[in-house]
């Protein structure tokens, strides 16, 4: 396992984004809270994952929420990781566009960014910035070249994500976004430009970030790996 998604705990969005993917399980996000309710065997639990698992070089902060909503665990996350091995690469990813002395604490800070007109309007900070984008039509007519003209000079590394329905589990998740994604011809334009992309940023196209075969492990808030978001 050379990455693993790490789960701040489940608690009722402050974005509430129409098209997040924590709305398309059949779970619920239902997980046992271990972290609050038994931090000590949620932390050693943590400490095992990292010790058993010597090959771990990524941990990716996240949340079926805004993780920084659980700015404590984030911190938890970031001091257990560096104690245990401080040579694993830790990211955040975050709708929380203030600035955060805990974003100069992670490898790189990850802002999720669903509007193509937010791009120039983030005070990014850390050491690592990266930009993902999530496709929505606000993003139609928009080139690679017209994203890369307004990007803060601080961000070198771009992922573009595009949106996940839920296969029937949530019929207003799956009309929000069969509306508001981002259309046809923009996204196949962006493709053939990001792989033709010679420049200096790392830039790199998930067409199915839900997939996690062969690409990470979650560890959510009952202490507990899964194969899977499922």
């Amino acid at each position: 396992m050379r990455s693993l998604q790490i789960v701040t705990p489940h608690k009722k969005c402050i974005f509430n984004c129409p098209f997040c993917i924590a709305k398309a399980h059949s779970h619920n996000n239902g997980f046992e809270n271990i972290y609050e309710e038994d931090f000590n065997t949620w932390k050693s639990n943590l400490e095992n994952v990292i010790n058993e698992n010597p090959d771990l070089k990524y941990m990716v902060i996240t949340g079926t929420n805004e993780p920084m909503q659980s700015r404590a665990c984030v911190k938890d996350i970031i001091d257990i990781t560096r104690n245990t091995n401080p040579d694993i690469q830790i990211e955040i990813q975050t709708r929380m566009y203030m600035p955060d002395d805990i974003y100069k604490s992670v490898d790189v800070t990850c802002y999720s960014i669903s509007d193509f007109n937010l791009i120039d309007k983030i005070k990014v900070l850390g050491n690592t910035i990266r930009y993902v984008f999530i496709l929505t039509d606000s993003f139609n007519n928009k080139s690679l070249e017209d994203i890369i003209s307004i990007l803060p000079k601080e961000v070198s590394q771009l992922t573009f994500k595009v949106l996940q329905d839920s296969n029937g589990i949530n019929n207003e998740l799956d009309t929000w976004i069969n509306l508001h994604k981002v259309d046809d011809d923009t996204l196949n334009k962006l493709i053939d430009s990001v792989n033709n992309y010679k420049g200096n940023l790392s830039i790199r196209m998930d067409l199915n970030c839900m997939d996690s075969t062969d690409r990470y492990k979650v560890f959510r808030e009952d202490g507990i790996v899964y194969d899977d978001w499922d």
